[in-house]
């Protein structure tokens, strides 16, 4: 009989309905991707371009369909948590610098999250991100080997783990130099545009920086461009380090040191992350940090120590 059912299906055409068996077993097959504060962001950031580059491919030799929200959790329309909370995605991938207390209510729904480039300490959730905390403490040590003693970090003041992470480095770096730090981290400014009068005064000022290292390098790469633009030179004036070895860091003048993250590697591995805990959702949680390495440019000045 059922050999007569399956010749009659394949004369017929007939082709399983994947949605009708995962009904039945209680899975979708889609992974939700939000990003915070909003997804039309994620498209004009290339770092998360090239993040997302890998986590597709693995999703998809997983049979894994991504499915990207639209959502605006800075709306509150719920929309997102929805998907969740209905079960509509059997996982999330939160990308981006969701604020912790977000993440912690999301996390209460009963769906696997992967923190994605991002963590949040004591929330017991898988998350994939770059030891931020070395790579400044390695950059800090460049800086430091080339004459430099003056140096500032300039980092958004918002709430990322990144951002948290690189700057506790770059201040334990100085420390283990014997270097000041009491006003060598600069957070008092959310946009590009605002951080830059900030850091011309201090250019100006009685003891200027002869190094800036920036967040990342959208930033290093728009510093750069101003500072020349008013009149300093760069690497001789001020030295530049930047952070994810983007586009920018290559496109700028001069190219930027930075450091350098694999970020379809990244997003590889986070998949696989995801992938393993849908198998086996007893497993361990995992924290990943990925190494990362100093990738030297022409931004970076030696500087003759003195006596």
């Amino acid at each position: 009989m059922k050999k007569r059912v399956l010749k009659a299906a394949g004369q017929l055409g007939y082709v399983p309905n994947p949605a009708g068996r995962n009904l039945r077993l209680q899975r979708t097959n889609a992974i939700g991707l939000f990003f915070h504060p909003s997804c039309a962001q994620l498209f004009r950031n290339v770092f998360y371009a090239e993040v997302m580059e890998g986590l597709e491919q693995h999703l998809a030799a997983a049979g894994y369909d991504l499915l990207l929200s639209g959502s605006d959790f800075n709306r509150g329309d719920g929309r997102a948590a929805a998907l969740l909370t209905h079960r509509r995605v059997d996982a999330a991938i939160m990308l981006g610098a969701f604020p912790a207390k977000l993440i912690e209510q999301l996390h209460g729904n009963g769906v696997p999250l992967l923190l994605l480039d991002s963590s949040i300490e004591g929330l017991p959730a898988d998350s994939v991100t770059t030891d931020g905390f070395n790579a400044s403490r390695i950059v800090v040590d460049h800086l430091v080997s080339r004459g430099h003693r003056e140096i500032v970090m300039l980092a958004y003041e918002m709430e990322d783990y990144n951002i948290d992470l690189r700057s506790r480095g770059f201040l334990a770096g100085l420390q283990h130099h014997g270097l000041p730090a009491g006003s060598a981290l600069i957070r008092n400014f959310t946009y590009n545009v605002e951080g830059f009068p900030v850091l011309l005064q201090r250019l100006r000022s009685a003891r200027p920086p002869t190094a800036v290292v920036c967040v990342n390098d959208n930033l290093a790469a728009y510093m750069t461009q101003h500072v020349r633009e008013a009149g300093f030179r760069v690497p001789e004036d001020v030295s530049f380090v930047g952070f994810d070895d983007d586009v920018y860091s290559r496109e700028s003048i001069p190219p930027l040191t930075t450091v350098a993250v694999d970020k379809p590697a990244l997003g590889r591995i986070g998949a696989e992350c995801l992938v393993r805990r849908l198998q086996d959702p007893a497993a361990p949680v995992a924290l990943l940090r990925l190494p990362v390495h100093l990738v030297e440019r022409e931004s970076v000045a030696t500087i003759a120590r003195s006596g």
